[in-house]
C-alpha cells in the first residue's frame, strides 16, 4: 500500500506491496530479501504514522530503522526519509531519500516528483556539522529552539569517531555527555547551508570542560566578567571611602563650630561653619558618585554577553519545512 500524508495531516491509501523471492523485475531481484523481523517493524512504523491522534514520527522512525537494519531494502527508505525529515534529522533524510530514488525504478511518477522536491529543499537548507569528541563514547543531545512552537530534540551517538550530522537551520543548544565526565555545551545560530567543524575534549567530573577553541564552556565562564566591572567596583569603593572621610571631617568641623559659637570669637566660628559646609558638599558629591558608579557597574555586569554563542557566518536562505505532499509506503 501507499499512504499519502499532506502537511495538513491527511492520510489516504493506495496499492504498493513489497514482494519476496520468485517475483520477476530487475528492481525487486536486486533488492535485499525481506525478513519476518523487517516486516514486523515496518508494519509497526506504518501503524504509528496512522495513529488517530496524529502521526508519531519519533517512534515510527525507530521502527523503520530497525526494519532497515533487519533487511536493508530500498522500499523502507522512503518512510525512513519522511520520519527523519519530520524529526529534523535532515542529514539522515537526505541520505535515505537519495538512496531511495537511486535504487527504486518502480516509483509512481507523483511519488518520485514529491520525494525529489523534498530532497532539493533539504539539500538547500541543511546545516552540515563535522564533530569529533575525545574520549570516545559520548552522546550528543541537540535541542533546536524555534522562534515559534516547541523545542525539537534529537540525540546522536555514542560517538566513537568523527560524527557528521545534518541539522535544520536555527538556534541550537548541543550538549555532549559521557559518564564520569563534565557535560560540555555548544550554543550557536546555524544559517541554512552552513558548514562547520568542531572538536570537543571532555574532562573528568570536577574539572573544566574545554572545547577545541581553548575556551571554557562550563556554566561558570559562560558569561565572563568584563574588566570594566572590576574598575567600577574599585571606583565605587574609593568614592564611598572618600565620602565617609569627608563626612567625618564635616562632623568634626560642626562640633568645633558649636564650641566656638559663644559670641566670643564670631570670626573663627563663621570660618568653621564655612569649612563644614564645604566638607558637607564634597561628601554629598562623593556619595553621589559612588551611587552612580555602582549603578553603571551593575548594568555592565548583568548585561555582559555570553562567550559560548558561536555564529556560523554564512548567508541565510529561506527554506520551507517540508513539501506539500509526502509519500509513505504502507506495507510490504
Amino acid at each position: 500500500m501507499t499512504v499519502r500524508l499532506s502537511n495538513r495531516a491527511r492520510l489516504a491509501c493506495s496499492a504498493s506491496v513489497f514482494l519476496v523471492a520468485g517475483v520477476a523485475g530487475h528492481a525487486v531481484a536486486a533488492d535485499a530479501p525481506i525478513t519476518d523481523e523487517a516486516r514486523t517493524h515496518f508494519a509497526a512504523g506504518v501503524n504509528l504514522l496512522r495513529d488517530p491522534d496524529g502521526a508519531r514520527y519519533e517512534e515510527a522512525y525507530r521502527e523503520f530503522k530497525a526494519a532497515y537494519a533487519a533487511s536493508p531494502s530500498y522500499k523502507i527508505l522512503g518512510n525512513l526519509g519522511l520520519c527523519a525529515m519530520k524529526l529534523e534529522r535532515d542529514g539522515e533524510a537526505i541520505d535515505a531519500y537519495s538512496n531511495y530514488l537511486a535504487r527504486a525504478s518502480d516509483l509512481d511518477p507523483s511519488e518520485a516528483k514529491q520525494v525529489t522536491t523534498d530532497l532539493q529543499t533539504l539539500r538547500t537548507g541543511v546545516v552540515k556539522l563535522n564533530i569529533t569528541v575525545e574520549p570516545a563514547g559520548a552522546t550528543l543531545n541537540d535541542v533546536r529552539v524555534p522562534v515559534r512552537g516547541e523545542r525539537v530534540i534529537n540525540q546522536y551517538g555514542p560517538i566513537n569517531g568523527p560524527l557528521q550530522v545534518g541539522v535544520r537551520a536555527g538556534h541550537h543548544i548541543m550538549t555532549l555527555r559521557l559518564a564520569g565526565m563534565e557535560d560540555t555545551t555548544w550554543e550557536f545560530d546555524a544559517p541554512a547551508g552552513a558548514v562547520d567543524n568542531k572538536k570537543f575534549v571532555l574532562h573528568k567530573a570536577g574539572g573544566a570542560s574545554v572545547a577545541a577553541t581553548g575556551k571554557d564552556t562550563g556554566a561558570s565562564d559562560n558569561r565572563p566578567v568584563p574588566t570594566g566591572v572590576y574598575i567600577g567596583l574599585a571606583a565605587t569603593g574609593a568614592l564611598a571611602i572618600g565620602g565617609t572621610i569627608t563626612g567625618m571631617m564635616a562632623l568634626g568641623k560642626h562640633n568645633d563650630y558649636n564650641a566656638q559659637n559663644d559670641g566670643s570669637n564670631p570670626s573663627a566660628a563663621n570660618d568653621l561653619k564655612s569649612q563644614g559646609a564645604t566638607l558637607n558638599l564634597v561628601t554629598d558629591i562623593l556619595f553621589g558618585g559612588a551611587i552612580v558608579a555602582a549603578g553603571i557597574t551593575s548594568v555592565v555586569y548583568f548585561s555582559r554577553p555570553s562567550s559560548s554563542a558561536a555564529s556560523l557566518e554564512l548567508p541565510k536562505v529561506a527554506v520551507g519545512k517540508d513539501g506539500a505532499t509526502v509519500v509513505v509506503r504502507g506495507a510490504f
